[in-house]
């Protein structure tokens, strides 16, 4: 493919990379559940040492991707940018990055199919919860590149990302494996004498581009974690009643809500190909079609629905519907994969994608985020919290997680822990046996949305005037409260109060 083909792709990427990371507030507040890969990084930078609780000597990691919080750190370190500079400059490049990949992968010389291509991705509604934090546009990156490789037959280069991808997030095996057997199908379009030297060639590449840099990697992981592989705390179920057998039940729900109300025509429109074609289709395309689209989707089964954030476990199955849609329709001209990817883009993408967006904007009135800020200005505080959030990533105080998350037994916190903790705030989502704990700490609602207590006049810029104007498209649910216990006894007790006054609180009754 020449470089004239596409240069109006490129040129309309960075608009959208424009219009999505230098407009939009959500990033410039991230998410709480994707908080994680900054304290990892920022960790990493101050303090050398991997680690998500900074005063434990302990090194672990529970990393959803290794190399993305590593290279938020090489931009911190050695680019000396904030945190979310380098996070969404990590992003913009993935995205731009997808987008390339995708348009060579295609290789269409058809303006119209680029144009789809654009739009698909653009459109996504992954890519409009790809907050900032979340690692699902980088790792969208990282498949595409072994995707790539494979299509375009360069084994050596599927095997070097193929072990990116396993140091990234070692479950992305499950995702190449099927890439990788299915190479070896070349071995039946040689001649005789060729077969020999075809598979020492194939050994051989597997050794030095894929098995070796697995070996120092995981190797050099044992030496700094003391262990193998990352804690598995992302499929660490506390609820045994929402399992059955392998699967959690409520990521089941999850995954098919998403496949009926999202991408419905997509995915009709490819099994349906697949059944109409399936004695003519090489079977390249029933290698992707296990990598990214039945494997994610039984994947996606054994997650706990709540980590799931950003569609992060959706994304490889957008990126696979996309594809195949855009494959199908070039390679074979088919006119029922036109059709529902039609009704895709009319019916659901448009849909779907500005509702996402009105979505994202909200997150620009978190009020959690501005409490956070303000706590980070007291001292030697404790916190007993449910989940990743502001407070662990912006204060310097001592977090413990209630579920579990980020420490090694991967226990929940008892009630008579709770009553002995003496932590400054417990702020969990669903505080069970309040009443116990009322003796000690006075609990206080603060709201989930500074809209709820503040009037924000409309500016006079258009610009900023669009965004005002999308931003408040959506009601704001004023009986939406975050649950703060504040320790009654504590130092900070008068000035935790004060900071939630400040931001709208009131003190239950």
């Amino acid at each position: 493919m020449t470089f004239k083909r596409f240069p109006f792709i490129h040129l309309i990427s960075i608009l959208l990379l424009w219009f999505l990371f230098k407009l939009l507030p959500v990033f410039t507040h991230p998410a709480e559940a994707a908080t994680a890969n900054f304290i990892y990084a920022e960790n990493f930078n101050q303090l050398k040492i991997w680690c998500f609780d900074s005063s434990n000597s302990l090194r672990f990691d529970d990393s959803s991707n290794y190399l993305y919080s590593l290279s938020i750190w090489a931009l911190i370190h050695f680019f000396k940018l904030s945190t979310i500079a380098a996070a969404m400059l990590v992003n913009a490049i993935s995205l731009f990055f997808t987008v390339y990949l995708i348009i060579r992968f295609i290789d269409s010389r058809f303006s119209s199919v680029n144009l789809l291509l654009v739009g698909l991705v653009f459109m996504s509604t992954q890519l409009w919860a790809g907050i900032l934090g979340d690692p699902v546009l980088f790792q969208g990156m990282l498949w595409l590149f072994a995707v790539h490789a494979f299509w375009k037959h360069r084994y050596w280069l599927l095997m070097l990302w193929s072990a990116v991808n396993v140091m990234a997030r070692p479950d992305n095996v499950f995702f190449v494996l099927p890439m990788i057997i299915a190479s070896y199908a070349d071995y039946n379009n040689l001649k005789e004498r060729d077969q020999r030297k075809f598979i020492f060639g194939r050994v051989r590449r597997t050794i030095n581009f894929f098995i070796l840099p697995l070996v120092v990697f995981f190797t050099y992981r044992y030496l700094y974690f003391g262990k193998i592989l990352p804690y598995n705390w992302l499929h660490h179920a506390l609820d045994a009643k929402n399992q059955h057998k392998w699967f959690h039940q409520a990521s089941y729900i999850q995954l098919k809500e998403y496949l009926a109300t999202y991408t419905l025509p997509l995915l009709i429109g490819i099994v349906f190909y697949f059944l109409k074609e399936y004695k003519k289709l090489p079977v390249r395309y029933y290698a992707l079609a296990l990598s990214f689209l039945i494997i994610p989707m039984l994947y996606q089964c054994t997650h706990i629905a709540e980590d799931n954030f950003g569609f992060k476990n959706q994304y490889s199955i957008y990126l696979g519907l996309i594809i195949f849609s855009l494959l199908f329709i070039r390679d074979f001209r088919s006119i029922s994969q036109g059709f529902t990817t039609a009704i895709f883009v009319i019916f659901f993408g448009f849909k779907f994608s500005f509702l996402q967006f009105q979505q994202a904007l909200q997150s620009g009135f978190n009020n959690e985020y501005y409490i956070a800020n303000d706590l980070a200005q007291i001292n030697h505080g404790k916190a007993i919290v449910s989940n990743d959030n502001y407070i662990s990533w912006l204060t310097e105080w001592q977090i413990t997680f209630a579920n579990g998350k980020h420490t090694k037994e991967g226990k929940r916190i008892s009630v008579s822990e709770l009553e002995t903790s003496a932590a400054d705030i417990i702020l969990m989502d669903k505080t069970k046996d309040i009443a116990m704990l009322k003796e000690k700490y006075e609990v206080y609602l603060a709201p989930s949305s500074t809209r709820q207590y503040e009037k924000q006049m409309e500016p006079e810029n258009s610009v900023d005037k669009f965004f005002y104007k999308y931003a408040h498209r959506l009601p704001v649910d004023k009986n939406q409260y975050s649950q703060y216990l504040v320790w009654k006894f504590g130092n900070n007790y008068d000035a935790i109060k004060a900071i939630l006054l400040e931001h709208g609180a009131k003190q239950a009754l």
